[in-house]
């Protein structure tokens, strides 16, 4: 089964990074958030399964978009 990797746009010092996974590997520095958007959407479209979260300023979840095929099954769907 593949693991799941998460990218994440998370705002930080007057910037937007796009992080990978739970250790914070910064992939990229954006002066806007629809650069980092764009680009974490291209990292996870070429993994095997990922999500891309982005955060708001607050630090809440704004929106999460899954990529790949989905490996949880769900008992009664195909």
């Amino acid at each position: 089964m593949n693991d799941r990797i998460i990218y994440r746009v998370v705002p930080r010092n007057d910037e937007w990074h796009v992080v990978k996974g739970t250790h914070n590997e910064c992939e990229g520095r954006f002066k806007s958030k629809p650069e980092a958007v764009e680009f974490g959407r291209f990292l996870a479209m070429r993994e095997p399964v990922a999500d891309l979260r982005i955060v708001k300023s607050d630090g809440s979840i704004q929106s999460e978009y899954t990529f790949g095929k989905n490996p949880q099954e769900v008992e009664g769907y195909a």
